[in-house]
């Protein structure tokens, strides 16, 4: 527990910085399994012309392979080296490149994030106070092109800030013309990979290996933040339209009988709904949380409210420090045979005792004691 606010901020610092360090931690295998990598490609695989490849055009195979662009130019010849390909290829897919788009990760993430906040700040959504206190409590998001726009901005322009930049690198590494270099770029980042263009010089494997997983990972995340927005913007839009509906007798029983669905046992006097029944209703009808995800904590609720009246306090806390298992248990049967009592007694329409089950169960002891 941290007081001082800023104190806070001191320590939200220091776990960022210790999940980027075990972030990049958790790559070293990957690092080192890639190296293994190129050690087997460029001691038993050879040239059509014969030489052997060397560490750089085991590396571009090997990045190649693993980030599915497959250019082709390179392929194992033996039959040992194409068994081994077989297990890098779902070993690379699956364990080593997630590893590696992870440190990527942690140094385009805060590139992005601070232009999509500059261009929250320069386009606003509109923000709506309900009840007038000053405090916003929702947003409205804008038109479907700002709204896209704004938040893929600034990762579309990362990706193709390195498209140029690589195009620039590879036009003059391998005496290709602007365009076809800036081809091959787009056929690289979008895994297609037709290998019409060759690479032939180290220096081009060299960077191409470097562009292949840069370019491969910031793609993938701008499809998987243009999904994340379409989800996004899709539950702010109905919850906006519940919090604009007005409350009519269809929607009140609907919620009603989902509060009477999760506390059955609830002696109500009015069919009504309190304010925490209320927002918590609102949440599953809005699909936010689910009934099954709320049940069990509302069950650790009735387990923990040792007096059953229906509050956990420090009284609660003590009973169940003090009282041995089995004094709990009994306690906790009493007042499910309690709320049963309640739930057929309403069911009748006979009025119910209000008393807690736990001090019923202490004072017929203790009457049987006297």
């Amino acid at each position: 527990y941290v007081e001082n606010p800023d104190d806070c901020e001191v320590v939200q610092q220091r776990r960022s910085r210790h999940c980027r360090m075990c972030g990049t931690t958790r790559t070293s295998p990957a690092i080192r399994r890639m190296i293994i990598f190129v050690i087997v490609y460029s001691n038993t695989e050879l040239h059509d012309d014969g030489p052997s490849w060397t560490a750089i055009d085991a590396l571009y195979f090997s990045t190649a392979t693993m980030s599915t662009v497959g250019y082709g130019d390179l392929s194992p010849a033996s039959v040992g080296t194409r068994i081994f390909t077989m297990f890098m290829i779902l070993f690379g897919i699956v364990v080593i490149f997630p590893g590696i788009v992870s440190v990527i990760g942690t140094v385009t993430d805060p590139i992005t994030s601070r232009g999509r906040r500059m261009l929250e700040w320069l386009f606003p959504q509109l923000e709506v106070d309900l009840d007038g206190d000053g405090e916003t409590d929702y947003k409205i998001p804008g038109h479907p092109v700002v709204y896209y726009s704004k938040n893929l901005l600034p990762s579309l322009l990362l990706l193709t800030s390195l498209q140029l930049a690589s195009a620039g690198l590879f036009m003059t590494l391998e005496d290709w013309s602007y365009f076809e270099a800036y081809y091959q770029c787009i056929v690289t980042s979008t895994t297609v990979g037709y290998g019409d263009l060759v690479i032939a010089t180290q220096g081009g494997r060299l960077w191409a290996s470097m562009y292949m997983i840069l370019s491969v990972c910031m793609l993938g995340e701008i499809i998987s933040t243009l999904g994340n927005l379409h989800g996004q913007r899709a539950e702010q839009l109905e919850r906006i339209q519940q919090l604009s509906r007005r409350l009519d007798h269809g929607l009140l029983d609907q919620m009603l009988s989902c509060a009477k669905e999760l506390r059955p046992e609830i002696e109500r006097d009015e069919p009504g709904l309190d304010e925490l029944e209320f927002a918590l209703t609102m949440l599953i009808e809005l699909g936010i949380v689910k009934m099954d995800q709320v049940r069990p904590f509302i069950k650790q609720f009735r387990m923990l409210d040792v007096t059953n009246d229906g509050r956990i306090d420090i009284h609660d806390i003590r009973l169940m420090h003090s009282l041995s298992p089995e004094d709990l248990a009994n306690i906790r049967l009493v007042n499910r045979r309690h709320a049963s009592f309640n739930v057929a007694d309403r069911c009748s329409s006979r009025p119910t005792p209000s008393r807690p089950a736990y001090a019923r169960s202490r004072s017929t002891s203790q009457a049987t004691a006297g």
